[in-house]
C-alpha cells in the first residue's frame, strides 16, 4: 500500500458516507478527517491547508464519470497520487408494511442505482431526495420518531445500526457496482512523475480542430504499445463546441517516451497523476 501522511484529509460528510469510507482506505493514523459539503469545496480547502489531501469520486462502475470531479483536477490544479475501489452496497430501510410507505428518502445517485428494486418494490412511493446517503438514513430515523410510514435507501455500513428496520440487503441493480475514488493534492512545482505506478492520467487538449486529431493521438498510444484504460471526452470551458479528452492509461516500459511525443504533437498535454491502487 503507498505511504502517505497528511495533516487533513477533506472529504464529503458527514461521517459515514462512501466517500468517508474511501478516505478511511488511507493509513489516518496521523491525519484529520474533514468533511465538506461538496466536491468544489475539497478542491478550494487544499491551498488553504498544507500537507493536505482530499478523496473524491471521479467514476461509477454503472454511472460513469463524476464530470465535476474530472473538471477539478483541471481548474484547480489538482494531482492524483493514488485510487481506491470501493465496493457499492445499498439496504433498504422500512418502519411499516411496504404497501403503506408513500414516501422514501434516497440521495439522487443512491436512488438512480437501485431504480430497478424501487420501480419493483416501492412503485407507489414518491422519493425525497437528500443531501448525501447518510442524510436519508437521518430523515429516516426522525420520521420514525414522529410515528410516520417511511423507508430509506442508505448505505449498508449506516443500516447495520438498525438491523430491526433492515428490509432488504444488496438492492443496487448491479451486484458489481463499484465507486472509483481518487486521493488528490494541489499540484506542487517541480513535480517529476514515478511511471514505475500502475497507471497515469492526462489531459489532452487540441490546438485547432481538423479531420484526424483523434485518430493521430491514438496513433502514439499504439506506437508505444500502451493500453488506454479510459477516454473521455469533455466540453471545453474556454471555447464553446470544442471538446478535451481525459485519457487513463496502463504504465509500461514506454510510457515515458510515450509522454514526450505527446509533448511534441500538435496538443497540449498535463500530466494529471501517476499513481497506483490503494487495496484494502
Amino acid at each position: 500500500m503507498p505511504h502517505f501522511s497528511y495533516s487533513s484529509i477533506f472529504t464529503l460528510g458527514p461521517a459515514g458516507t462512501f466517500s468517508d469510507e474511501a478516505a478511511h482506505r488511507i493509513d489516518v493514523s496521523h491525519s484529520k478527517i474533514k468533511y465538506v459539503k461538496s466536491f468544489a469545496e475539497a478542491a478550494l480547502m487544499l491551498s488553504t491547508e498544507a500537507d493536505s489531501a482530499a478523496v473524491l469520486p471521479i467514476e461509477n462502475s454503472v454511472a460513469g464519470i463524476v464530470a465535476p470531479v474530472q473538471d477539478l483536477l483541471i481548474t484547480e490544479g489538482l494531482v492524483i497520487v493514488a485510487e481506491i475501489n470501493l465496493p457499492v452496497r445499498y439496504t433498504l430501510l422500512v418502519n411499516d408494511a411496504l404497501e403503506k410507505v408513500s414516501t422514501h428518502f434516497a440521495h439522487p445517485q443512491a436512488s438512480e442505482q437501485t431504480s430497478k428494486f424501487t420501480a419493483k418494490h416501492l412503485p407507489e412511493s414518491h422519493v425525497e431526495f437528500s443531501n448525501s446517503n447518510i442524510d436519508s438514513g437521518l430523515r429516516f430515523i426522525d420520521a420514525s420518531q414522529q410515528g410516520k410510514s417511511a423507508a430509506a435507501i442508505v448505505p449498508a455500513s449506516f443500516a447495520e445500526k438498525y438491523p430491526d428496520s433492515i428490509h432488504a440487503t444488496d438492492i443496487q441493480d448491479y451486484k458489481s457496482n463499484t465507486t472509483r475514488f481518487i486521493v488528490v493534492e494541489k499540484e506542487k512545482e517541480g513535480i517529476r512523475w514515478d511511471l514505475t505506478q500502475q497507471k497515469t492520467s492526462l489531459f489532452i487538449e487540441f490546438e485547432d480542430d481538423r479531420a484526424g486529431l483523434l485518430y493521430n493521438l491514438l496513433s502514439i498510444f499504439n506506437r508505444y504499445g500502451i493500453n488506454m484504460c479510459r477516454l473521455e471526452s469533455r466540453p471545453s470551458k474556454d471555447t464553446p463546441w470544442f471538446y478535451v479528452f481525459y485519457i487513463d492509461f496502463s504504465n509500461n516500459q514506454n510510457s515515458q517516451q510515450c509522454i514526450e511525443a505527446l509533448g511534441i504533437s500538435p496538443f497540449r498535454c498535463k500530466v494529471l497523476g501517476s499513481y497506483s491502487l490503494i487495496r484494502s
